[in-house]
């Protein structure tokens, strides 16, 4: 069933392929390179041999965050909520030279790093845990919000992402959202077929 709705979700998406109809320079670039770069990374093997995928989303989305560790080059990456221990292995892989710090779920609306990208999986503080990541954002740091159509909160806060914060280029890959903080860029959001 899972299957079935990835390609559903796919063929309606279809439109979005490969940066088709992107017209920033920067944009088209981290969709057709970062987002949807289908050359097999160095490590792809071996990280899927020490954690086996249970479906293709899940894949894509490890895999994804090794090439946006690559791209960014984060010096501190934070992770909220309860992401499996897979996204830090990649998110290694993609850059050594980071540091991965785990922030507590409660905790979410305390004092937090000032990431340079951070990886938000669905929990109940899920928007508290942005707000306490974009409260510090400076420009050039990346928030991956996971499950972002999981539920109605998760479908709201991600709205209200797209609609109300300024300086922020949003993509819309179904399975996740990416925001980038930069006040140079216009307000943007991009639904790709990921």
């Amino acid at each position: 069933m899972l299957e079935l709705r990835r390609i559903i979700v796919w063929l309606c998406r279809i439109g979005r392929c490969r940066g088709f109809g992107v017209q920033s320079p920067w944009a088209y670039r981290m969709v057709r390179y970062v987002i949807n770069e289908h050359y097999p990374y160095y490590a792809y093997g071996p990280l899927a041999r020490a954690y086996p995928a249970k479906d293709t989303p899940t894949r894509k989305l490890r895999e994804l965050c090794l090439r946006l560790a690559n791209y960014v080059r984060p010096h501190t990456v934070a992770e909220y909520g309860n992401a499996d221990e897979a996204f830090e292995a990649y998110v290694k892989a993609g850059c050594r030279a980071a540091e991965y710090v785990k922030m507590a779920c409660e905790g979410a609306t305390g004092k937090a790093p000032a990431p340079d990208f951070a990886l938000i999986a669905p929990f109940d503080g899920l928007a508290e845990a942005f707000e306490a990541v974009a409260s510090v954002a400076e420009d050039g740091t990346v928030v991956m919000l996971l499950g972002i159509r999981r539920d109605g909160r998760a479908r709201r806060l991600w709205r209200r992402i797209v609609d109300g914060r300024e300086g922020v280029v949003t993509f819309d890959l179904y399975y996740c959202g990416l925001v980038f903080f930069d006040g140079k860029r216009y307000k943007q959001n991009y639904i790709i077929n990921f």
